[in-house]
Formats: structure tokens, C-alpha cells, sequence
């Protein structure tokens, strides 16, 4: 799919894309093993002190973002349905 979009897969590294970059805007990632999407040990090489990464053991991408607000669970449980 990626290959189809037409989007340079260098685009989509986010490690490198962050390395050695810090801003003054402090971001969360809340990562999990469970999660196929986003797993937690791609993240485990990022080395940016903007950067918190936030580890929960055995959370899927669902319930993950069901952490953050009930509007952003809400559309997620929709395009479920």
C-alpha cells in the first residue's frame, strides 16, 4: 500500500525523522507490545528528549486511544461498527 501511495519510505521513519531534533514542545507516545499498528520496541530506539514514551504491556491500538478522550473513542468505536 505504502509503495501505491507514491510516498517516500524514508517519509515514514519517524525515529530518523526525530533524531537530534528538539523542540520546545514536549510529546507523548504512549506505546504497547500488543499493539501490531505502532509496536513499543520500534520505539525503543528513540533517543529525543522532547519525546516521552510511555509504555503500557498488553494494550491495543482500541484501548490505547480510548486513553486520550471519549470524542476520539467514540469515532473510533464507530468506524468499528
Amino acid at each position: 500500500m505504502i509503495k501505491d501511495s507514491g510516498i517516500d519510505e524514508t517519509q515514514l521513519d519517524l525515529i530518523a525523522l526525530l533524531k537530534g531534533k528538539q523542540s520546545a514542545n514536549r510529546t507523548t507516545l504512549y506505546v504497547s507490545n500488543a499493539d501490531p499498528i505502532s509496536p513499543a520496541g520500534y520505539w525503543q530506539a528513540l533517543q529525543n528528549k522532547s519525546v516521552t514514551v510511555v509504555h503500557y504491556s498488553n494494550l491495543n491500538q482500541t484501548r490505547k486511544v480510548s486513553l486520550f478522550n471519549q470524542a476520539m473513542r467514540n469515532e473510533v468505536l464507530h468506524s468499528l461498527m
